[in-house]
């Protein structure tokens, strides 16, 4: 198998003269010049077939051989074939021209704004693609036209180029497609997928090997930055990533924002500290977001976050949107300053869908708290056949499954929220679900349930199970933990009981003496997913959780504006 090897050269700039014009739009007054510049390509970069890479080429103003122009222009570029014969009669070389199918401007415009000396860039994206073995391609791009002004001529012999050639492809390590994802073997292979990824083309990576990551420091996640753009699927095949921790500024997880998928990989003894108020979680700050989808599918997690006053901190995630989570677990210590803290994820916005997930640990955060969730907060979500063994402990919204779902609103009246998320055959195994003791002139002690500690009326609640003997502590007393049927958006929760302001779910106590595996079994959880063989399920291929330890509780994407009202 091949490789293709691009190089990336600037011939001279491009020259203009100005002619004052008489009539018609106004034209520049100075002298302008210009060449292009391409970004992007630093050495050699190294193509396998059906690779692609993409770099940007702008029009730079030269300021040592003229003056910017005083108008606003507007440029467009194109490619000179003629060019390829001049350039190989110069340097004594015999490149061919690029076929047509190796090249792509995207959008041919950029523009220059007045007495700028750099403008706007468009993408050039080269493809192996067409390519001839042992042959070498040369791809000629210079300034097509300028509009703003009719003053300017484009110097003789001025272009850039870009040159591809062909090398040979080592299939050890892969070329990052498909058939060839980039294999991982050690921490130094993790850092360069930095420098591998390409924006809005999925490149695939694998690992070949369990990682320790303890010496590898100041982790920068590879999407932490707008607009997101870089599109993974990372495989782990089973192995294990140990030790991995990350304080960066930015989205401090794994991946920062995962668009693409991440499957089949376990990370142990993980610690995410985030110190600039950013959501996170030990996967991605994000899972998905707006129309940037992601999914996680066997990913299991285990150590300790810490979020500070950013909303949506989570053991795996910090927020999910536009994804889905399957058949994933987190063993962790959870905390926050902020609100929105649960065990798996901080909050769940729409489109979003979690099923089969465990977790365990402890979870802690000033509102707004749940063992697999701090919150729903917008419409049609839904967390399925989950189960939570995790200690909660907040002062406010806190649920053994879910904290606050109910759209981040007020209560207000069954009418006038309707959500219409769903929590489906949950179990609240929680070692205990607990509300802090009221602080004096305040409002932190109440709302807590035994699967959703606040939630609409208007949601779909069902089939939900807790532990018959469950730790459980309301300050209130105005709403012990009983016994209730399902919901509906359609046949709600509570109507005319807890309305206006408080809804707790506790589902219903599972019979006395039963094992968390048998209440499973007992709502049809699916046999082809879940182990039932021991006190808790398990992941097929995985390990089901440890016994449940004496834990003591402890005392830059677009966010929703969380609302004031229980701060």
């Amino acid at each position: 198998m091949k490789k293709i090897v691009c190089y990336m050269l600037l011939a001279l700039p491009l020259v203009f003269s100005c002619q004052q014009e008489k009539d018609g739009p106004a034209v520049s007054k100075m002298k302008g010049t210009f060449y292009p510049k391409i970004e992007g390509a630093n050495g050699i970069i190294e193509l396998s077939p059906g690779k692609s890479k993409v770099v940007d080429l702008r029009a730079m103003a030269d300021t040592e051989n003229g003056s910017v122009s005083d108008c606003y222009l507007t440029m467009t570029f194109k490619v000179v074939p003629e060019a390829v014969e001049t350039y190989n009669a110069a340097h004594g070389t015999h490149y061919e021209m690029f076929p047509g199918s190796a090249y792509d401007f995207g959008a041919n415009l950029v523009m220059m704004p007045r007495y700028g000396v750099s403008s706007t860039t468009t993408k050039l994206k080269v493809t192996a693609s067409g390519l001839e073995a042992g042959k070498e391609y040369l791809l000629p791009v210079t300034i097509d036209k300028v509009t703003g002004t009719d003053n300017w001529a484009l110097s003789e012999g001025a272009v850039a180029y870009v040159t591809m050639k062909q090398t040979d492809v080592d299939p050890d390590k892969g070329d990052g497609s498909a058939a060839l994802p980039y294999i991982l073997s050690t921490p130094e292979d993790m850092m360069k997928m930095s420098e591998l990824v390409i924006e809005k083309e999925c490149v695939y990576f694998k690992m070949g090997a369990d990682i320790d990551m303890k010496d590898v420091d100041n982790w920068i996640p590879f999407n932490a930055g707008s607009p997101y753009d870089y599109l993974v699927d990372f495989d782990g095949d089973g192995h294990t990533i140990d030790n991995f921790h990350c304080d960066y500024s930015s989205y401090p997880s794994f991946f920062g924002v995962l668009y693409g998928t991440v499957h089949d990989v376990n990370f142990t003894n993980a610690v995410i500290t985030a110190t600039t108020g950013q959501s996170c979680g030990i996967v991605a700050g994000y899972c998905g977001t707006s129309n940037h989808h992601a999914e996680a599918k066997n990913v299991h997690v285990q150590g300790k976050v810490t979020g500070s006053s950013k909303t949506g901190v989570g053991g795996m995630f910090g927020v999910i949107q536009d994804a889905v989570v399957s058949i994933c677990s987190a063993d962790c210590e959870v905390s926050s300053s902020a609100n929105y803290v649960g065990g798996l994820f901080g909050y769940e916005k729409t489109p979003a869908e979690v099923h089969d997930c465990w977790t365990s640990g402890s979870v802690e955060g000033p509102q707004r708290v749940g063992g697999i969730c701090g919150g729903l907060i917008q419409t049609d979500n839904g967390i399925y056949n989950c189960y939570s063994l995790s200690s909660v402990t907040a002062g406010f919204a806190i649920g053994g499954i879910a904290g606050h779902c109910n759209q981040d609103q007020k209560a207000g009246t069954p009418t006038e929220s309707k959500p219409n998320d769903t929590i489906d055959k949950c179990i609240a195994w929680n070692q205990f679900v607990r509300a802090r003791t009221m602080a004096p002139g305040t409002n932190d002690h109440y709302s807590v349930g035994a699967i959703a500690g606040f939630t609409s009326c208007r949601n779909n609640l069902t089939d939900c199970m807790r532990r018959p003997d469950l730790d459980f502590q309301d300050y209130t007393d105005l709403f012990p933990i009983l016994d209730q049927p399902n919901a509906t958006s359609t046949s709600p929760l509570g109507v005319g009981v807890f309305e206006p302001y408080q809804y707790p779910y506790h589902g219903k106590a599972a019979p006395s003496g039963s094992t968390l595996s048998e209440v499973a079994k007992s709502l049809g959880w699916s046999a082809e997913i879940w182990d039932f063989s021991g006190p808790y399920p398990a992941h097929k291929g995985s390990n089901a959780p440890a016994e449940i330890p004496e834990v003591t509780p402890g005392g830059q994407l677009p966010d929703f504006g969380e609302n004031e009202f229980y701060k």
